[in-house]
């Protein structure tokens, strides 16, 4: 995929939730362990891009987009679609304005997320 096919457009017309990978590991983890390994994943998540906010210009390209990078396919192995792509839009978009853009972006879709995974039952 190009970098143009990673805008906020695009992102938006995204899903939440993957709902066969969802699924599948409910079955294979049963929803307890699914929620808790999710819930890791959300306060590991805020750490790292949040608490407190990193000065991503010092940081360097490099390391945000390997950042990045590692958050997309967190995110997409647990099944959370809008925030795999959020991230790979950050990846591809490491400077300029849309960075900080798609950064609060981000924050609003993990904040989405994690309401839909405590909604589950």
């Amino acid at each position: 995929m190009s970098q143009s096919q990673y805008c906020e457009t695009d992102l938006m017309q995204q899903p939440l939730i993957d709902s066969d990978q969802w699924g599948r590991l409910c079955s294979e983890l049963g929803l307890e362990m699914l929620r808790d390994f999710s819930a890791e994943f959300f306060e590991e998540t805020r750490e790292q891009w949040f608490d407190p906010a990193p000065d991503w210009i010092a940081l360097g390209e490099k390391s945000f987009t390997s950042i990045a990078h590692r958050s997309a396919g967190a995110a997409g192995t647990i099944g959370f679609v809008k925030l795999r792509y959020v991230f790979l839009c950050m990846e591809h978009n490491t400077t300029g304005p849309e960075t900080a853009r798609f950064v609060e972006l981000m924050r609003a879709i993990l904040d989405d997320t994690e309401r839909w995974v405590q909604a589950q039952q």
